[in-house]
């Protein structure tokens, strides 16, 4: 009797954890192919920012095979996600379930720590336009041209001082996220307006790369930029979604759809710079500072892509929403 009872059970168990392994599966592909296209497209910036950029600027001095070649290679990262995300946007979702996640939890407290050592440099950057100490010398005639409050908008000032509020705020977006994950079992709560903070950062930054009025025909740098901040807001937002449970339907395909070129592109703005910046002592220009927030933010997707994204099977998709829904926990 006590081994058809022990039987019993283990079949069952055994039917669960096929059950369970048929409903979901890991999105490896996408991570493989993230660190297929980072392969390829980091050597070919790296050795761009060093032989074709110009200092100072960011802009094209000269160009060869691989600028056309990088820009193959953008448009298929973010045209492989961005297909493979619309394909999967009903079965693509993250696992809300709280258990201890130390990976991510050290990613998220990375990310915290940056928001807030770039939010004071932002900060510090303002200071300096607000005193009228940029040591920029267009800031400068534009400052003589202009009224102070024109100055402090055009210049950027303004945007810095958002960026740095939003970033904050933010950083404790992410504290919150990290502390969940190394206690999951505390009451630690997932604030809703909280969850907008990174995405709110994110557009501060791109307001504060088009406060300043500049040449964009030969661009380098600052292109990367700005297509890194695209897919990152994209990215923040639909994560915002899903961890606050709002509107968060079909969410999970874009996350994913933005997530993989966000890290890419994160990277790939970040080594240059460090590099050229920090190791080779060039004059970084404004709006391509090192900013370690970039770094962090990639290693924090593609903690969060292996650790929590799954492609749920057709039928039982609805069934695991409404049940990570449910774990949704807010005050």
């Amino acid at each position: 009797m006590i081994k058809c009872i022990c039987s019993k059970y283990m079949r069952e168990g055994i039917q669960d954890m096929n059950d369970k392994n048929q409903t979901r599966t890991r999105p490896i592909a996408l991570v493989f192919f993230a660190a297929l296209m980072l392969a390829l497209m980091l050597p070919l910036r790296l050795w761009q920012q060093l032989h074709l950029v110009e200092q100072g600027t960011g802009f094209w001095v000269n160009t060869d095979a691989t600028v056309t070649l990088l820009y193959v290679a953008l448009g298929v990262l973010v045209a492989v996600p961005a297909i493979a995300g619309f394909a999967l946007r009903k079965r693509a979702a993250l696992d809300l379930t709280r258990r201890r996640r130390v990976v991510e939890g050290a990613a998220a407290a990375l990310v915290a720590a940056a928001l807030v050592w770039d939010a004071f440099a932002a900060f510090g950057f303002a200071v300096r336009l607000f005193g009228g100490g940029s040591g920029d010398a267009f800031l400068d005639g534009m400052e003589m041209q202009s009224s102070p409050v024109q100055f402090y908008i055009r210049s950027g000032a303004m945007a810095c001082v958002l960026e740095s509020l939003s970033g904050l705020a933010g950083a404790l977006f992410f504290g919150t996220l990290a502390a969940i994950d190394f206690a999951p079992e505390k009451k630690v709560y997932l604030n809703r307006a909280l969850a907008l903070a990174p995405f709110a950062w994110a557009v501060c930054r791109v307001l504060r790369r088009f406060s300043r009025t500049i040449a964009y025909l030969r661009v380098s740098d600052l292109f990367l930029g700005l297509a890194m901040l695209v897919a990152l807001m994209l990215f923040l937002l639909a994560f915002a979604q899903i961890a606050s449970g709002v509107n968060n339907a079909n969410k999970g395909g874009s996350l994913l759809a933005a997530g993989i070129p966000a890290a890419v592109l994160a990277v790939l703005c970040f080594v240059p710079r460090f590099v050229a910046y920090g190791f080779m002592g060039y004059a970084p220009p404004q709006d391509a500072m090192v900013e370690w927030c970039d770094s962090a933010l990639a290693v924090f997707i593609l903690a969060l892509v292996i650790g929590r994204a799954y492609l749920a099977a057709p039928g039982a998709a609805a069934i695991i929403k409404e049940k990570n829904d449910e774990m949704i926990e807010e005050k």
